[in-house]
């Protein structure tokens, strides 16, 4: 299994205008931020996923990624643990007739979060344990209220829960206290509580200026059906969405011989089959350099320093909802940039938005895919 120091795994960054939490961690490899080869952030879920498998060997698991940054690892987990049965996601998007848990997290810079417990009444009769899969646990507080709701929810029904994270920074006493409650917390590293914040302070911070976009081509490609990870499915149904879904955008997108850059770009809490089309692009064309990402709702300052981990910020509108301001980071100039959502556009702002984000970074072809 391999190991993971915490300047692999973190590069703390200043939060905008947030009072309640000046600082987020970014992680240079976990492929939200930051492009990134995907294969990195693939084996580092791998190695959560082992991890799963030794602490929990004889127990059938839900995992529940926490939206957004952490959809993809949770999804990733369920699909290399053997011990997963059963996977989902919380989530910020609304679908009609769907039955809702609410609860908060009350340092995000969007504090309403929801899980999808529409068909949960014929699968927790199937599963032994409920893991929670985040990228960072500081205090617990947001896990425990929705442990909190689940319970309220089922009560009667005898339900264990866990944590898996690639960071921690709960106190010693603290993680004792979820392990007497029966709420294991597994991670890839521990670091200290606020660690590095006050680095913070040290960076000259960049205003956040409008880039004209350059003459690229564009390509929208509709139709193609994604993997919906909101609602809970069983994980070899997920894996054969998710395989289907890469096969089907593959045989629509062309990758000419010249062509020696690849962006694969996730939206929002489509993180996870977009990176799984990225390595698959990577393994067919192993001479093409591939990076992911995704879009996000944080946002977060940027500056030149090397040492801070976000160069360049666009805002940008959510192919998701008309009004909501999301943001991509640290773009540069691919050949190609493939975008992928599972987003119902309705209007064609947000695609324009990011396709001129994209060109202004230099890209000069851009395939844009959606459901």
């Amino acid at each position: 299994m391999r190991e993971y120091s915490i300047e692999d795994l973190v590069c703390v960054a200043k939060r905008e205008n947030n009072s309640k939490r000046a600082y987020l961690y970014v992680n240079p490899i976990q492929g939200k931020h930051i492009p990134v080869s995907p294969n990195k952030p693939l084996e580092l879920y791998k190695t959560m996923a082992k991890k799963l498998e030794e602490r929990f060997p004889n127990e059938r698991l839900l995992i529940i990624g926490f939206a957004e940054t952490a959809t993809a690892i949770g999804a990733a987990i369920a699909s290399y643990a053997d011990n997963v049965t059963f996977c989902t996601q919380t989530t910020r998007e609304k679908y009609q007739g769907a039955r809702y848990l609410y609860f908060t997290e009350s340092h995000s810079h969007a504090t309403e979060q929801s899980l999808i417990i529409s068909g949960y009444e014929y699968i927790l009769d199937d599963v032994d344990r409920i893991v929670f899969a985040e990228d960072e646990v500081t205090t617990g507080n947001t896990i425990i209220k929705l442990i909190s709701a689940i319970r309220t929810e089922y009560e009667g029904k005898y339900l264990k829960f866990g944590i898996i994270s690639i960071l921690n920074s709960m106190s010693d006493y603290r993680i004792f206290e979820l392990e007497k409650d029966g709420i294991p917390c597994l991670y890839i590293n521990k670091i200290p509580y606020e660690y590095n914040i006050e680095n913070i302070d040290s960076f000259k911070y960049l205003e956040f200026e409008s880039v004209k976009a350059s003459p690229y081509n564009e390509k929208i490609i509709t139709g193609i059906i994604p993997p919906n990870l909101r609602y809970v499915q069983d994980k070899s149904t997920y894996s054969d969405s998710v395989n289907a879904y890469i096969k089907k955008v593959c045989e629509k997108v062309h990758i000419s011989k010249d062509i020696k850059r690849i962006l694969v770009l996730g939206t929002e809490e489509f993180m996870f089959p977009p990176m799984k089309v990225a390595e698959y692009i990577q393994n067919e064309h192993p001479n093409v350099e591939v990076s992911f990402h995704a879009t996000t709702r944080s946002p977060i300052m940027i500056s030149c320093d090397e040492n801070y981990p976000l160069h360049s910020r666009w805002s940008i509108n959510s192919v998701y909802e008309a009004g909501r301001i999301t943001y991509v980071y640290n773009l540069s100039n691919y050949d190609l940039a493939i975008v992928l959502s599972d987003a119902d556009v309705k209007s064609t702002v947000g695609i324009e938005k990011l396709e001129e984000a994209l060109a202004g970074a230099g890209c000069k072809e851009i395939i844009f895919v959606h459901a």
